[in-house]
């Protein structure tokens, strides 16, 4: 049985995942919208880097989403914790984010990460 902390880890993961996913469909607001518009069906070809950025920054907060879920599922309907290696995959992630963007969300993945390589 996972307890403590650790137990809320996955539900911290959905709430990152969602607060990107908020922050991209506001910041991209002005990306999207033409590519509802023109009915979303290959709107993003290629040298749109602007609408690539979008739709990728889109999939990361549903990943994280999907993430989270999973973890909060295995802790809290299963009783089993993650592996470790999911932790430390995270840290390496969020490390790389933050060497190549130190003025990012980077720095939330940190604790999560954290969290999932503790025992």
């Amino acid at each position: 049985m996972v307890s403590g902390v650790k137990r809320h880890v996955g539900l911290t993961l959905v709430l990152t995942g969602l607060f990107h996913t908020v922050l991209g469909l506001i910041g991209f607001m002005n990306h999207l919208q033409p590519m509802v518009a023109e009915g979303l069906w290959d709107t993003v070809g290629s040298g749109q880097w602007e609408r690539a950025t979008a739709f990728w920054y889109l999939m990361l907060g549903f990943v994280l989403i999907l993430l989270g879920y999973t973890v909060d599922w295995l802790m809290k309907k299963k009783g089993i914790a993650p592996p470790v290696s999911l932790g430390w995959m995270l840290f390496a992630i969020c490390l790389i984010g933050i060497i190549v963007m130190p003025t990012s969300g980077f720095w939330l993945g940190l604790p999560q990460a954290w969290l999932l390589t503790r025992k």
